[in-house]
Protein backbone atom coordinates (compact mmCIF):
# COMPACT_ATOMS: atom_id res chain seq x y z
CA UNK A 1 0.00 0.00 0.00
CA UNK A 2 1.26 3.47 -0.81
CA UNK A 3 1.45 5.67 2.25
CA UNK A 4 2.14 9.35 2.64
CA UNK A 5 5.48 9.49 4.41
CA UNK A 6 5.60 12.66 6.47
CA UNK A 7 8.90 13.60 8.15
CA UNK A 8 9.09 16.14 11.00
CA UNK A 9 11.93 18.18 9.43
CA UNK A 10 10.29 21.60 9.18
CA UNK A 11 11.71 24.83 10.56
CA UNK A 12 9.85 28.15 10.96
CA UNK A 13 11.06 30.85 8.61
CA UNK A 14 10.53 33.58 11.23
CA UNK A 15 10.66 33.38 15.01
CA UNK A 16 6.97 34.08 15.62
CA UNK A 17 3.88 34.56 13.43
CA UNK A 18 3.13 38.13 12.42
CA UNK A 19 -0.26 39.49 13.46
CA UNK A 20 -1.94 41.57 10.80
CA UNK A 21 -5.33 42.88 9.71
CA UNK A 22 -7.11 40.40 7.43
CA UNK A 23 -7.00 42.87 4.57
CA UNK A 24 -3.22 43.17 4.84
CA UNK A 25 -2.34 39.46 4.66
CA UNK A 26 -1.01 39.48 1.08
CA UNK A 27 1.07 42.59 1.69
CA UNK A 28 2.55 41.10 4.86
CA UNK A 29 3.37 37.82 3.10
CA UNK A 30 5.16 39.71 0.33
CA UNK A 31 7.20 41.56 2.94
CA UNK A 32 7.97 38.31 4.78
CA UNK A 33 9.29 36.66 1.60
CA UNK A 34 11.35 39.72 0.67
CA UNK A 35 12.99 39.72 4.10
CA UNK A 36 13.56 35.95 4.01
CA UNK A 37 15.14 36.12 0.53
CA UNK A 38 17.58 38.77 1.72
CA UNK A 39 18.56 36.74 4.77
CA UNK A 40 18.99 33.51 2.82
CA UNK A 41 21.13 35.31 0.25
CA UNK A 42 23.53 36.42 2.98
CA UNK A 43 23.71 32.84 4.27
CA UNK A 44 24.23 31.24 0.85
CA UNK A 45 20.95 29.32 0.96
CA UNK A 46 18.60 29.10 -2.02
CA UNK A 47 15.06 29.86 -0.85
CA UNK A 48 12.14 28.46 -2.88
CA UNK A 49 8.55 29.53 -2.22
CA UNK A 50 6.69 26.34 -3.14
CA UNK A 51 2.93 26.34 -3.67
CA UNK A 52 0.98 23.69 -5.58
CA UNK A 53 -2.44 24.24 -4.00
CA UNK A 54 -4.34 26.01 -1.24
CA UNK A 55 -5.24 23.91 1.78
CA UNK A 56 -8.06 25.34 3.92
CA UNK A 57 -8.72 23.73 7.31
CA UNK A 58 -11.34 24.53 9.94
CA UNK A 59 -10.97 24.22 13.72
CA UNK A 60 -14.14 24.56 15.79
CA UNK A 61 -12.26 25.86 18.85
CA UNK A 62 -8.78 27.11 19.86
CA UNK A 63 -8.01 23.85 21.67
CA UNK A 64 -8.16 21.80 18.48
CA UNK A 65 -6.53 24.53 16.36
CA UNK A 66 -2.98 23.83 17.58
CA UNK A 67 -3.12 20.11 16.74
CA UNK A 68 -4.85 20.75 13.42
CA UNK A 69 -2.29 23.41 12.53
CA UNK A 70 0.51 20.89 13.06
CA UNK A 71 -1.27 18.34 10.86
CA UNK A 72 -1.69 20.91 8.09
CA UNK A 73 1.95 21.92 8.41
CA UNK A 74 3.20 18.35 8.10
CA UNK A 75 1.24 17.74 4.90
CA UNK A 76 3.16 20.57 3.21
CA UNK A 77 6.17 18.26 2.91
CA UNK A 78 4.23 16.13 0.43
CA UNK A 79 2.02 18.92 -0.93
CA UNK A 80 3.73 22.34 -0.76
CA UNK A 81 0.84 24.71 -0.26
CA UNK A 82 -0.54 27.93 1.05
CA UNK A 83 -2.45 26.77 4.11
CA UNK A 84 -5.30 28.77 5.62
CA UNK A 85 -6.38 27.67 9.08
CA UNK A 86 -9.79 29.01 10.13
CA UNK A 87 -10.35 29.06 13.89
CA UNK A 88 -13.65 29.74 15.69
CA UNK A 89 -12.38 31.51 18.81
CA UNK A 90 -14.84 32.87 21.41
CA UNK A 91 -12.15 35.22 22.74
CA UNK A 92 -12.01 37.13 19.46
CA UNK A 93 -14.28 40.09 18.88
CA UNK A 94 -13.26 40.68 15.26
CA UNK A 95 -11.45 38.93 12.43
CA UNK A 96 -7.74 38.60 13.10
CA UNK A 97 -4.97 37.02 11.03
CA UNK A 98 -1.45 35.69 11.60
CA UNK A 99 1.07 34.85 8.87
CA UNK A 100 4.21 32.76 8.92
CA UNK A 101 6.10 30.21 6.82
CA UNK A 102 7.97 26.97 7.39
CA UNK A 103 10.77 25.38 5.40
CA UNK A 104 12.52 22.10 4.92
CA UNK A 105 16.14 22.00 3.80
CA UNK A 106 17.32 19.67 1.03
CA UNK A 107 20.63 18.37 2.31
CA UNK A 108 22.46 17.88 -0.98
CA UNK A 109 21.56 21.19 -2.63
CA UNK A 110 21.10 23.26 0.56
CA UNK A 111 17.86 24.54 -0.91
CA UNK A 112 15.03 25.53 1.38
CA UNK A 113 11.54 24.60 0.18
CA UNK A 114 9.07 26.82 2.01
CA UNK A 115 5.30 26.92 2.41
CA UNK A 116 3.26 29.74 3.91
CA UNK A 117 0.64 29.52 6.64
CA UNK A 118 -2.20 31.90 7.41
CA UNK A 119 -4.32 31.61 10.57
CA UNK A 120 -7.61 33.52 10.62
CA UNK A 121 -9.52 33.75 13.90
CA UNK A 122 -13.06 34.95 14.52
CA UNK A 123 -15.76 34.57 17.15
CA UNK A 124 -18.10 31.66 16.37
CA UNK A 125 -20.90 34.16 15.66
CA UNK A 126 -18.71 35.76 12.97
CA UNK A 127 -17.53 32.62 11.22
CA UNK A 128 -19.86 33.36 8.30
CA UNK A 129 -17.18 35.84 7.23
CA UNK A 130 -14.69 33.01 6.67
CA UNK A 131 -15.81 32.09 3.12
CA UNK A 132 -15.28 35.62 1.79
CA UNK A 133 -11.87 35.77 3.48
CA UNK A 134 -10.90 32.46 1.90
CA UNK A 135 -12.01 33.64 -1.55
CA UNK A 136 -9.62 36.57 -1.24
CA UNK A 137 -6.68 34.47 -0.05
CA UNK A 138 -6.74 31.31 -2.20
CA UNK A 139 -4.02 31.05 -4.82
CA UNK A 140 -5.33 31.83 -8.32
CA UNK A 141 -5.45 29.00 -10.88
CA UNK A 142 -4.48 26.37 -8.29
CA UNK A 143 -6.59 23.64 -6.64
CA UNK A 144 -8.27 24.34 -3.30
CA UNK A 145 -8.65 21.52 -0.75
CA UNK A 146 -10.96 22.00 2.23
CA UNK A 147 -10.20 19.83 5.28
CA UNK A 148 -13.00 19.84 7.82
CA UNK A 149 -12.79 16.68 9.97
CA UNK A 150 -16.44 16.65 11.10
CA UNK A 151 -18.64 19.34 9.55
CA UNK A 152 -22.12 19.68 10.98
CA UNK A 153 -24.76 18.28 8.70
CA UNK A 154 -26.82 20.73 6.66
CA UNK A 155 -24.73 23.65 7.91
CA UNK A 156 -24.80 26.48 5.32
CA UNK A 157 -21.28 27.37 6.42
CA UNK A 158 -20.01 24.03 5.06
CA UNK A 159 -21.64 24.60 1.69
CA UNK A 160 -20.33 28.17 1.44
CA UNK A 161 -16.77 26.97 1.92
CA UNK A 162 -17.35 23.96 -0.30
CA UNK A 163 -18.20 26.29 -3.19
CA UNK A 164 -14.63 27.59 -3.00
CA UNK A 165 -13.05 24.12 -2.86
CA UNK A 166 -12.13 21.53 -5.47
CA UNK A 167 -12.27 18.78 -2.84
CA UNK A 168 -13.73 18.42 0.66
CA UNK A 169 -11.96 16.00 3.01
CA UNK A 170 -13.62 14.81 6.22
CA UNK A 171 -12.93 12.15 8.85
CA UNK A 172 -15.97 9.93 9.35
CA UNK A 173 -14.48 8.58 12.58
CA UNK A 174 -14.63 12.10 14.09
CA UNK A 175 -18.44 12.19 13.94
CA UNK A 176 -20.48 10.98 16.92
CA UNK A 177 -21.55 7.39 16.39
CA UNK A 178 -25.25 7.21 15.70
CA UNK A 179 -27.80 4.84 14.25
CA UNK A 180 -28.57 6.96 11.18
CA UNK A 181 -26.75 6.45 7.84
CA UNK A 182 -23.05 7.45 7.83
CA UNK A 183 -22.44 11.23 7.80
CA UNK A 184 -20.66 11.06 4.44
CA UNK A 185 -23.92 9.97 2.79
CA UNK A 186 -25.53 13.34 3.48
CA UNK A 187 -22.52 15.22 2.12
CA UNK A 188 -22.58 13.11 -1.04
CA UNK A 189 -26.18 14.13 -1.66
CA UNK A 190 -24.96 17.54 -2.83
CA UNK A 191 -23.19 15.98 -5.79
CA UNK A 192 -22.56 19.25 -7.63
CA UNK A 193 -20.31 20.45 -4.83
CA UNK A 194 -16.64 19.63 -4.34
CA UNK A 195 -15.94 15.87 -4.42
CA UNK A 196 -15.66 14.15 -1.06
CA UNK A 197 -12.65 12.46 0.55
CA UNK A 198 -12.43 10.69 3.90
CA UNK A 199 -9.52 9.83 6.21
CA UNK A 200 -11.42 6.74 7.34
CA UNK A 201 -11.28 5.45 3.76
CA UNK A 202 -7.48 5.69 3.92
CA UNK A 203 -7.42 3.71 7.17
CA UNK A 204 -9.16 0.91 5.30
CA UNK A 205 -6.72 0.85 2.37
CA UNK A 206 -4.65 -2.07 3.67
CA UNK A 207 -7.75 -4.05 4.68
CA UNK A 208 -9.30 -3.53 1.26
CA UNK A 209 -6.10 -4.53 -0.50
CA UNK A 210 -5.70 -7.72 1.52
CA UNK A 211 -9.35 -8.64 1.03
CA UNK A 212 -9.04 -8.21 -2.73
CA UNK A 213 -5.98 -10.47 -2.70
CA UNK A 214 -8.01 -13.24 -1.06
CA UNK A 215 -9.98 -13.68 -4.26
CA UNK A 216 -7.04 -13.68 -6.62
CA UNK A 217 -4.85 -16.77 -7.18
CA UNK A 218 -4.92 -19.32 -5.64
CA UNK A 219 -8.40 -18.69 -4.18
CA UNK A 220 -10.07 -16.91 -7.09
CA UNK A 221 -13.02 -19.29 -7.38
CA UNK A 222 -13.86 -18.94 -3.69
CA UNK A 223 -15.18 -15.42 -4.23
CA UNK A 224 -18.05 -16.77 -6.31
CA UNK A 225 -19.90 -17.95 -3.22
CA UNK A 226 -19.45 -15.92 -0.03
CA UNK A 227 -21.96 -16.94 2.59
CA UNK A 228 -20.77 -15.19 5.76
CA UNK A 229 -18.91 -11.97 6.68
CA UNK A 230 -18.01 -11.21 10.28
CA UNK A 231 -16.42 -7.84 11.17
CA UNK A 232 -15.14 -6.94 14.66
CA UNK A 233 -14.37 -3.32 15.51
CA UNK A 234 -13.49 -1.13 18.47
CA UNK A 235 -16.71 -0.27 20.27
CA UNK A 236 -16.15 3.50 20.15
CA UNK A 237 -17.71 3.79 16.68
CA UNK A 238 -18.78 1.43 13.91
CA UNK A 239 -17.92 3.80 11.02
CA UNK A 240 -14.89 1.86 9.74
CA UNK A 241 -16.70 -1.47 9.95
CA UNK A 242 -19.75 -0.06 8.19
CA UNK A 243 -17.66 1.51 5.42
CA UNK A 244 -15.72 -1.74 4.92
CA UNK A 245 -19.01 -3.64 4.70
CA UNK A 246 -20.31 -1.05 2.24
CA UNK A 247 -17.20 -1.50 0.11
CA UNK A 248 -17.69 -5.29 -0.03
CA UNK A 249 -21.38 -4.86 -0.82
CA UNK A 250 -20.79 -2.40 -3.66
CA UNK A 251 -17.83 -4.23 -5.21
CA UNK A 252 -19.59 -7.62 -5.21
CA UNK A 253 -22.92 -6.08 -6.24
CA UNK A 254 -24.84 -7.53 -3.36
CA UNK A 255 -28.36 -6.34 -2.56
CA UNK A 256 -29.54 -5.52 0.94
CA UNK A 257 -32.37 -7.90 1.83
CA UNK A 258 -32.49 -6.88 5.50
CA UNK A 259 -30.53 -3.88 6.84
CA UNK A 260 -28.47 -4.06 10.00
CA UNK A 261 -30.43 -4.67 13.18
CA UNK A 262 -29.37 -4.97 16.78
CA UNK A 263 -28.75 -2.93 19.89
CA UNK A 264 -25.47 -2.19 21.61
CA UNK A 265 -24.22 -5.70 20.84
CA UNK A 266 -23.68 -7.33 17.43
CA UNK A 267 -25.65 -5.97 14.49
CA UNK A 268 -26.73 -8.35 11.75
CA UNK A 269 -27.91 -7.94 8.19
CA UNK A 270 -28.86 -10.24 5.32
CA UNK A 271 -27.77 -9.61 1.76
CA UNK A 272 -28.13 -11.52 -1.49
CA UNK A 273 -25.38 -12.11 -4.03
CA UNK A 274 -25.79 -11.86 -7.79
CA UNK A 275 -27.12 -15.44 -7.94
CA UNK A 276 -29.72 -14.79 -5.27
CA UNK A 277 -27.91 -16.70 -2.51
CA UNK A 278 -28.04 -15.23 1.01
CA UNK A 279 -25.00 -13.62 2.64
CA UNK A 280 -24.98 -13.17 6.44
CA UNK A 281 -23.23 -10.00 7.59
CA UNK A 282 -22.51 -9.11 11.22
CA UNK A 283 -20.70 -6.25 12.98
CA UNK A 284 -19.28 -6.96 16.44
CA UNK A 285 -18.21 -4.10 18.75
CA UNK A 286 -15.44 -5.03 21.20
CA UNK A 287 -14.26 -2.95 24.17
CA UNK A 288 -11.86 -5.36 25.84
CA UNK A 289 -8.74 -3.44 24.78
CA UNK A 290 -7.69 0.06 23.77
CA UNK A 291 -7.64 0.72 20.07
CA UNK A 292 -7.89 3.78 17.83
CA UNK A 293 -11.44 5.08 17.54
CA UNK A 294 -13.58 2.58 15.65
CA UNK A 295 -10.55 0.62 14.40
CA UNK A 296 -11.19 -2.62 12.58
CA UNK A 297 -10.00 -5.49 14.77
CA UNK A 298 -10.70 -8.48 12.56
CA UNK A 299 -12.63 -9.65 9.54
CA UNK A 300 -13.63 -13.16 8.59
CA UNK A 301 -15.11 -14.23 5.25
CA UNK A 302 -16.48 -17.74 4.84
CA UNK A 303 -17.18 -19.13 1.38
CA UNK A 304 -18.70 -22.24 -0.17
CA UNK A 305 -20.66 -25.10 1.31
CA UNK A 306 -24.42 -25.22 1.85
CA UNK A 307 -26.86 -25.00 -1.04
CA UNK A 308 -24.60 -22.69 -3.01
CA UNK A 309 -21.79 -25.21 -3.26
CA UNK A 310 -18.35 -24.01 -4.28
CA UNK A 311 -15.04 -24.31 -2.50
CA UNK A 312 -15.23 -24.10 1.28
CA UNK A 313 -12.70 -21.56 2.49
CA UNK A 314 -12.13 -19.13 5.33
CA UNK A 315 -10.27 -15.86 4.98
CA UNK A 316 -9.36 -13.65 7.92
CA UNK A 317 -7.51 -10.44 8.76
CA UNK A 318 -6.49 -9.80 12.37
CA UNK A 319 -5.17 -6.57 13.82
CA UNK A 320 -2.11 -6.85 16.06
CA UNK A 321 -1.53 -3.50 17.75
CA UNK A 322 1.49 -4.74 19.69
CA UNK A 323 3.31 -5.46 16.43
CA UNK A 324 1.69 -2.54 14.57
CA UNK A 325 0.65 -5.01 11.92
CA UNK A 326 -2.22 -6.98 10.48
CA UNK A 327 -2.10 -10.71 9.79
CA UNK A 328 -4.02 -12.09 6.82
CA UNK A 329 -4.70 -15.81 6.42
CA UNK A 330 -6.61 -17.92 3.93
CA UNK A 331 -7.37 -21.63 3.92
CA UNK A 332 -9.56 -23.71 1.62
CA UNK A 333 -10.45 -27.35 1.14
CA UNK A 334 -9.00 -27.34 -2.37
CA UNK A 335 -6.13 -24.86 -2.00
CA UNK A 336 -3.01 -24.49 0.17
CA UNK A 337 -3.14 -22.25 3.22
CA UNK A 338 -1.68 -18.75 2.94
CA UNK A 339 -0.52 -16.36 5.65
CA UNK A 340 1.16 -12.97 5.63
CA UNK A 341 1.82 -10.14 8.06
CA UNK A 342 1.96 -6.53 6.88
CA UNK A 343 2.81 -3.37 8.88
CA UNK A 344 0.17 -0.79 9.72
CA UNK A 345 1.82 2.33 8.31
CA UNK A 346 0.65 5.82 7.48
CA UNK A 347 -2.25 5.74 9.94
CA UNK A 348 -1.58 9.12 11.58
CA UNK A 349 -3.80 12.06 10.65
CA UNK A 350 -1.17 14.00 8.67
CA UNK A 351 -0.25 11.00 6.52
CA UNK A 352 -3.88 10.14 5.83
CA UNK A 353 -4.69 13.73 4.90
CA UNK A 354 -1.68 13.96 2.58
CA UNK A 355 -2.74 10.72 0.92
CA UNK A 356 -6.28 11.99 0.32
CA UNK A 357 -4.86 15.20 -1.15
CA UNK A 358 -3.25 13.16 -3.94
CA UNK A 359 -6.67 12.92 -5.57
CA UNK A 360 -8.62 16.02 -6.58
CA UNK A 361 -11.38 14.35 -8.60
CA UNK A 362 -14.16 12.01 -7.52
CA UNK A 363 -13.39 8.69 -5.87
CA UNK A 364 -16.18 6.61 -7.38
CA UNK A 365 -15.36 3.46 -5.42
CA UNK A 366 -15.51 5.38 -2.14
CA UNK A 367 -18.80 7.02 -3.09
CA UNK A 368 -20.37 3.66 -3.98
CA UNK A 369 -19.14 2.21 -0.67
CA UNK A 370 -20.74 5.11 1.24
CA UNK A 371 -24.08 4.64 -0.51
CA UNK A 372 -24.00 0.90 0.18
CA UNK A 373 -23.16 1.60 3.83
CA UNK A 374 -26.15 3.94 4.02
CA UNK A 375 -28.40 1.19 2.64
CA UNK A 376 -27.02 -1.28 5.19
CA UNK A 377 -27.65 1.08 8.10
CA UNK A 378 -31.10 2.25 6.97
CA UNK A 379 -32.93 0.51 9.83
CA UNK A 380 -30.08 0.00 12.28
Amino acid sequence: MSTAAVAPALQPLIEAPRRVDVGAVERELAELWRFAAEQSGHEGVVLTRARTLTLVAYAADPQSAAALGDVVLQTSQRHPARSILLVADPDESALRAEVTASCRTLRRSHKQICSEQIVVRAAPANRDHFPSVVRNLVLPDMPVVLYWPSPERADPFVEDLREVADRLIIDSAAFPDESAPPPAAGLLATGERAPLGDLTWGRLALWRSLTAQFFGPPHGAAGERIRKVRIAHAATTRVQALLYAGWLTSRLRWKVAQPLRGGEGPQRATLTDQRGHPVALSLHPESRARHPAGALLSTMIVTGGGDGGGEEATFSIQRNDEASAVIAAGEGTQRPATRQALPLEGQDEASLLALEMDLLGRDRIYEEAVRAAAALSAAA
